[in-house]
């Protein structure tokens, strides 16, 4: 995961159709270098037969069954007379679609041996950490060396693949390209076909750069280790990321630091128009032992961060603090956090707390709260909020403010405007007041929350989806267009991911369903969640990311406001491994930026981007 892997692109859909492809990132396993080193060769001769077999005819007499003789399999003239003898065009664009295949094994080959080198070479040091015995850390060290210069050739065999497949498709590419039109022409991954007057020719679609046969994602649009640590040192293990952005494209990543006792930290930077990040070093946000469960942070305008956490995993206490980014003039230090001290606002907390920003200043921290039983009163769960000022590093609480008199749990939350925003969640069910026989289901809530002046309102009718299931688990909500909100969550009762669309009546704020949840994905999911406008507000579309069967997958939607309905919904594996943390933020201009920690638990983070074909 630390080098530079191989983007491609998916859901490449017909020429005009609008479709979305992303800048996807292959990030699975394979076998250890030395294994792909030995199956090199093979492979080479396996281009050779493809190359060999490189005609339609041939490769229909091929997939016909045939009977085992100790002669040499003969050609059917008949069924070639019936099939038809290829063209040269045929001939031409089953060639170049085989050297195709075989670099893009290539790229993805070499790609999976990098990752799997890195979480070798992390077992192996860590293995020298923990022994005692010099001999056996000599020998290991002998290994981590004798690794990494097999990786090195198996590296230089497969780059040579990659140039070779390229070099012959430029080839084949340059000889048909004049005086062809496009319906002749093959063009290479991530690219389509332009009619000129000097012929046909390929060029990258939006987002990539190269030429028409070989377009690639820009560099920085890999994934980076999200903390610089050198070999000698022990490797940092997260878990619970959370990240935001704010203020110009800075991001702050927050997330709780298994190696560390589970302190919480915070890694702040800036994201550049390319893609290219400048990260500062991790800062402990947390006091002395103090643990950090499911930190949450949001950036405002002003370039204040607040982050919000519980210091144990049951019957915790929750905390706020905040932070003033930037040196406050000083030339050199606009990644310098300066601290407030850390505030108490709740207590006995075992759930993920969700926040965002309101105005220039403030940030609305919604929580499931509760108050023991006394003598005299009964106990309450209900939701609660509070409304923080954050116009310096310490925070002050203007008010709390309940939203709802009945347990919530699963709070998630994004806005609709400068100070409204709307709040999903998993809540307890309602029982009729006029007859009690009659409940209602509020497995999938959305509730509307406005700031008015220094007070929190909400609206006292939510909207539930689905109000007769129940076991409704992980959830996201994203704005889609102006007062159109999509609302994805996990069924765990089908096992599957479903997916609808939320209307706002523009005067009463009244939440209404525009349309009916359609399943997306069938399958669990530990994880669903959304991001706002993933690619241009006069362009709507859904994104959901999720987990897969194998790897880490999003899936993207047009949304067609006329027809007040989404389509063209494609599933997409922006990470061929699972990951056991995932976050993401919009950047803007179709670009996003996700943190996620690996299965092992090591912190990284990704650019990827939407780009129209």
């Amino acid at each position: 995961l630390e080098r530079p892997l191989n983007p491609f692109s998916l859901g490449a859909g017909s020429k005009g159709l609008g479709r979305i492809p992303l800048l996807l990132l292959d990030m699975g396993g394979l076998p250890s270098a030395n294994a792909h080193y030995s199956n090199t060769h093979a492979v080479i001769g396996l281009l050779g037969v493809l190359l060999l077999s490189a005609s339609p005819a041939r490769s229909t007499l091929l997939s016909q069954p045939r009977t085992v003789s100790a002669r040499p399999p003969q050609p059917d003239t008949n069924l070639i007379q019936k099939v038809g003898a290829p063209s040269k065009s045929e001939s031409m664009t089953y060639l170049i679609n085989t050297l195709g295949k075989f670099k893009n094994f290539a790229e993805n080959s070499r790609a999976k041996v990098e990752v799997q080198h890195m979480e070798d070479e992390l077992h192996l040091r860590q293995d020298i950490q923990s022994s005692q015995d010099e001999g056996v850390k000599l020998a290991l060290s002998q290994s981590i060396t004798s690794n990494e210069q097999s990786l090195k050739e198996t590296r230089r065999i497969y780059n040579n693949m990659v140039n070779f497949s390229a070099s012959l498709m430029d080839l084949l590419q340059a000889a048909t390209a004049k005086g062809y039109g496009c319906e002749q022409l093959v063009c290479g991954p991530h690219a389509s076909c332009t009619d000129t007057t000097a012929g046909a020719e390929c060029i990258c679609n939006e987002g990539y750069v190269g030429q028409g046969a070989n377009c690639h994602a820009p560099p920085d649009f890999m994934p980076h280790p999200l903390l610089l640590e050198g070999k000698n040192v022990q490797q940092t293990k997260a878990m619970d990321m959370q990240v935001c952005v704010f203020k110009d494209n800075k991001i702050a990543v927050v997330y709780q630091d298994l190696t560390r006792r589970g302190s919480g930290h915070i890694v702040v930077g800036k994201v550049r128009e390319a893609g290219t990040t400048d990260l500062s070093p991790p800062e402990q946000f947390t006091a002395g032992s103090g643990k950090a469960f499911d930190p949450v942070v949001v950036g405002t305008p002003m370039g204040r961060i607040l982050i919000a956490w519980r210091d144990q995993n049951k019957m915790g206490t929750c905390w706020m603090r905040g932070a003033f980014l930037g040196g406050r003039g000083v030339r050199g230090a606009d990644m310098a956090l300066t601290w407030g001290k850390a505030v108490t606002f709740c207590n006995d907390q075992a759930h993920k707390m969700s926040i965002l920003p309101v105005g220039q200043s403030r940030a609305v921290v919604l929580f499931s709260d509760k108050v023991k039983a006394t003598p005299n009163t009964p106990g309450e769960s209900f939701g609660n909020s509070v409304l923080v000022e954050t116009q310096d590093s310490q925070p002050s609480i203007l008010g709390r403010f309940r939203f709802a008199d009945f347990p919530v749990v699963r709070l998630e939350a994004t806005k609709v405007s400068d100070n409204a925003f709307i709040l999903a969640a998993r809540a307890a069910k309602v029982i009729d007041e006029m007859d009690n026989s009659v409940t209602t289901q509020q497995e999938a809530m959305a509730m509307y929350g406005e700031v008015v002046d220094n007070d929190l309102v909400f609206d006292p009718n939510p909207l539930n989806l689905e109000p007769k299931r129940s076991q409704i688990w992980a959830r996201g909500i994203s704005l889609i267009a102006p007062n159109t909100l999509a609302y994805a969550y996990q069924d765990g009762t089908g096992m599957q991911i479903k997916m609808g669309v939320i209307g706002i009546d523009p005067k009463t704020h009244q939440l209404k369903e525009a349309v009916a949840p359609a399943t997306m994905y069938k399958g669990f999911s530990p994880y669903v969640n959304m991001l706002s406008v993933p690619y241009t507000p006069s362009d709507p579309h859904t994104l959901f990311y999720y987990q897969g069967e194998h790897s880490s997958m999003v899936n993207v939607c047009s949304w067609d406001a006329k027809k007040n309905n989404f389509g063209r919904c494609e599933d997409f594996s922006w990470l061929a491994s699972k990951a056991s943390s995932v976050s993401g933020a919009r950047l803007g201009d179709g670009k996003s930026f996700m943190a996620f920690t690996t299965e092992m638990g090591s912190p990284h983070y990704v650019v990827f981007g939407l780009s129209k074909k």
